[in-house]
């Protein structure tokens, strides 16, 4: 009879009929038994002992292998391109997350695997991220990792479907041209021109976000302008605020505060997109960044 047997056997008629063993095998650890304690704890400690040692010494069930992910083809984006990333994803910004993902497209680079996780989730219980962007800026091995975690099972189909669709084109392509008269008119056409606007098209609209006239749309709508301004327009910003803050333009306390609020959702707008560009193509910002301060501190 085996050592396991005999306790076996001892636990199932009691250790007033019958004694605790003596001897133990080796792999059950070489500390003896103190004889002093309840025959019933001592018979707990070899159960105890035999499973330790069964488990330490035996086989797991084996499984099949894995899927082996497949390769990375694309660079990760630079460490600067990340760090804008993590501004955008606390709080998540889902607008300009599409713009660093698209940039990130763009410049044939990919998510570091690191962000995976946070980009997943967010894309899980939102579609205004953009699928293509988010498919061709995780690879082919993150479209892997996704697939992975069967709760997000609907976003890596969805991945999936749009791992081969190209990039919206920046709209330059489907825009048209629109006149200086008649986005004075309507500003709202400015959205549907193409993006290499004229530098007389820009002071027009800085003018009308400068103005006033949209009151509470102003902040929206000047966000809106800052992801289409042409980045070599920056300049004429701190012209218009120039022209401000000289008093050369008559506001309200109330008038000047809403304008104040645009011109910086604007000048924030483009500013991203300015370290963007540098951070994906390695290229130094040229111009000294713009600070716009409250309207009664200038002089």
């Amino acid at each position: 009879m085996s050592v396991w047997e005999d306790v076996v056997t001892t636990g199932l008629i009691g250790t007033d009929r019958r004694p605790v063993p003596d001897e133990l095998p080796v792999g059950w650890g070489t500390k003896e038994l103190d004889r002093a304690v309840d025959p019933a704890h001592a018979m707990l400690s070899l159960a105890a002992r035999h499973r330790a040692a069964t488990r330490a010494g035996g086989l797991l069930q084996s499984c099949p292998p894995g899927a082996v992910a497949p390769p990375s083809r694309m660079p990760v984006a630079s460490h600067a391109a990340h760090e804008i990333l993590v501004r955008l994803l606390s709080p998540p910004q889902v607008d300009l997350l599409n713009l660093w993902l698209a940039a990130a497209v763009r410049h044939d680079q990919r998510v570091s695997a690191a962000y995976w996780t946070p980009l997943a989730m967010l894309a899980a219980r939102t579609t205004e991220l953009d699928r293509t962007a988010l498919a061709k800026g995780l690879g082919e091995r993150g479209i892997w990792f996704v697939e992975q975690n069967p709760q997000w099972a609907r976003l890596a189909k969805s991945l999936r479907s749009h791992a081969q669709d190209e990039i919206a084109p920046e709209r330059d392509a489907s825009g048209r041209d629109v006149t200086e008269e008649a986005v004075r008119a309507h500003p709202e056409l400015i959205m549907s021109a193409v993006t290499n606007w004229s530098i007389e098209l820009t002071r027009a609209v800085l003018e009308i976000i400068a103005s006033g006239q949209l009151q509470q749309r102003g902040v929206r709508y000047a966000a809106t302008v800052g992801t289409r301004l042409p980045l070599q327009h920056y300049e004429q910003l701190r012209l218009a605020v120039h022209h401000i803050t000289r008093r050369e333009q008559s506001l309200t306390p109330a008038e000047g505060r809403s304008v104040r609020e645009a011109l910086l959702a604007l000048e924030r707008m483009v500013w991203l997109r300015m370290e963007m560009r540098s951070a994906f193509s390695g290229e130094p910002i040229m111009v000294r960044r713009l600070e716009i301060p409250p309207w009664d501190e200038v002089p």
